[in-house]
């Protein structure tokens, strides 16, 4: 018998294919229209600024879920930290990655999902020679931010 966290991840993931073949627009902040994109166009339309090394673009939200891209030049890393109130899925669009979760680090490269339940610690780092280009899907709406550093 499904438990509703898993109905509700199973969701998520039906959710996050439909998103893939149907990007959205850069400019969402409430969405409540359907709107497409594709990630070259977010990315373009969103350059990243003189001196910055990692990019979060918030490109869609309504209350269930925030819709984020995230750009990681290389070498750059996000440390280890976790959700307190959110579970997280992370889809790897481009270049490559490593995430660690606990003692165990794994290789990610395009087309990597990865899904975070809240409270699990994990981290990123950009491995590759081009940004690290990333869809990261909080569940519920992320309204304020919540990334809980660990030492």
């Amino acid at each position: 018998m499904l438990s509703k966290r898993n109905i509700t991840f199973c969701g998520i993931v039906v959710f996050l294919f439909i998103f893939l073949a149907t990007l959205v627009s850069t400019n969402a902040a409430d969405t409540t229209e359907q709107i497409i994109n594709q990630i070259d166009d977010i990315l373009k339309a969103n350059p990243l600024k003189p001196g910055e090394k990692a990019q979060t673009i918030k490109i869609a939200e309504d209350n269930t879920a925030t819709v984020l891209v995230l750009r990681l030049l290389e070498g750059v890393e996000v440390k280890s930290h976790f959700h307190k109130t959110h579970d997280e899925i992370v889809v790897f669009i481009k270049g490559s990655g490593q995430t660690t979760i606990g003692d165990k680090t794994m290789d990610m490269k395009p087309g990597t999902i990865h899904f975070n339940p809240m409270g699990k610690v994990h981290a990123t780092k950009n491995i590759g020679n081009e940004p690290l280009v990333v869809i990261s899907i909080f569940t519920p709406a992320m309204r304020e931010l919540d990334r809980q550093f660990v030492q």
